[in-house]
């Protein structure tokens, strides 16, 4: 069960709102607590503790998170471990915890003496296209302009695969934009917790797996890397992870792990079930017996545990092109993503199909403006990037717990379990710090 503070900052989760939504289930949703307890403000905290050097606002380091979380390590701390896995949220954490007593002790080990293992919040949306590069900028999705799976890029008028780098239509290699003039380089453009790190001498070691070495997610949010370690598959993970920790060992430098199966699973068979669960309570196992091995700690590393979002079943389905104000209104097929979409409208369209969900799907459906949910600080407090409102279009659209958007009929490969909206499966997502 969770601990008073845990129960404090969740309570405290569920109280904020940013702005009223048009919703008889408005109270379902949570939103993303950008001022200290979401995934927004990790690169700020490890900037915090490796950089002797005050931040002015704005920059890295300027917006960490709750101080009850980590200024107890303020001081003790030359080498911060991120290990980052997709899909793991706080809600199913805890019901597995709460079943299984080895899993809860395990996770009690991992903790220590002195750690904390506590809710935050993910982004919105809360999907990993938009959420790894918040957890590797500090900046939210207004500053990032990554603001959904799908995305319109007016530059190259057309929709876009934000994970992939090609058209959403069409077949075509990966990253095929960079040859219609896509610069990685640039095309993400807050500085990265890594290059913030490489400015001032402090190596940043990543360990990733091998099929991601050089997509182009990765080399938007790992630029600055100097060090970056593949791994062939899970137990190659942690060999080459205890290998990593003791060859770090007692340098002042930032080692960050990424492991994308809870999420995979979780697509593939849905989030509550025995491929997710023993997934999840062997990835824990193995992290515990990693941390525990000779010569990997020394009393001055912070490690933390952390997803990027949760997940939630969706055993409903709206298909958009069903409803003829909506279809008729659509420049081209929804942006974003199954939970969260981003509707690119043609003028003087939008009243007919705010009015049609409202009236159709409201019990499932909520509408947005994107002008004002941008103003409120829905996709974080950051100044906005200019690609940012064209990339979120004219309506938003965000779906109700076990509910999936489509602009079609559910496909029999449409996964089990889905992200990016605002539900609390997906939105909170657990935060385990321990001193080693």
């Amino acid at each position: 069960m969770p601990q008073p503070l845990a129960a404090e900052i969740e309570q405290t989760i569920r109280d904020h709102r940013l702005l009223d939504i048009d919703t008889a289930w408005a109270d379902e949703i949570v939103f993303p607590y950008y001022d200290g307890l979401s995934i927004r403000n990790l690169a700020h905290t490890v900037a915090r503790l490796l950089i002797t050097k005050p931040p002015q606002d704005g920059q890295l380091g300027s917006s960490p998170l709750d101080p009850r979380l980590w200024e107890s390590h303020w001081g003790e701390v030359r080498r911060v471990v991120l290990f980052v896995s997709d899909g793991l949220g706080w809600l199913l954490l805890n019901e597995i915890m709460a079943e299984d007593a080895e899993t809860a002790q395990i996770v009690a080990d991992l903790m220590g003496d002195g750690g904390t293992l506590t809710p935050i919040t993910s982004i919105a949306p809360s999907t990993t296209a938009a959420a790894l590069p918040c957890i590797w900028t500090g900046t939210g999705p207004a500053g990032t302009g990554m603001v959904g799976t799908k995305l319109f890029l007016r530059e190259f008028s057309v929709l876009a695969d934000m994970l992939r780098y090609t058209p959403v239509n069409g077949r075509h290699y990966r990253e095929v934009l960079a040859d219609w003039g896509l610069d990685f380089d640039t095309f993400l453009p807050p500085p990265t917790l890594a290059e913030v790190l490489d400015e001032r001498q402090i190596p940043t070691y990543l360990l990733r797996e091998k099929s991601l070495f050089g997509s182009g997610l990765s080399r938007l949010m790992h630029r600055g890397v100097r060090r970056a370690t593949p791994h062939y598959g899970y137990n190659d993970l942690w060999i080459a992870l205890r290998d990593l920790l003791r060859q770090t060992r007692r340098n002042r430098c930032f080692v960050s792990v990424y492991w994308s199966a809870v999420d995979g699973f979780s697509h593939l068979h849905g989030t509550a079930t025995e491929h997710t669960i023993t997934e999840i309570r062997r990835q824990l196992a193995d992290l515990r017996a990693t941390l525990a091995a000779d010569k990997v700690g020394d009393g001055r590393t912070l490690f933390i545990l952390m997803a990027d979002h949760g997940h939630t079943s969706v055993p409903d389905h709206v298909d958009l092109s069903e409803h003829e104000a909506i279809k008729a209104a659509l420049r081209c097929a929804p942006g974003g993503d199954s939970r969260f979409a981003h509707l690119y409208l043609r003028h003087d369209f939008r009243q007919p199909v705010i009015d049609t969900v409202r009236r159709d799907l409201g019990h499932q459906i909520a509408t947005l403006n994107p002008a004002d949910a941008l103003a409120a600080g829905l996709f974080g407090p950051d100044a906005p990037y200019a690609e940012t409102a064209p990339r979120l279009g004219d309506l938003t659209l965000i779906a109700r717990a076990g509910v999936a958007m489509g602009h079609g009929p559910r496909h029999a490969s449409f996964p089990y379990s889905m992200h990016a909206g605002l539900s609390d499966r997906e939105m909170l997502v657990p935060l385990l710090l321990r001193r080693m």
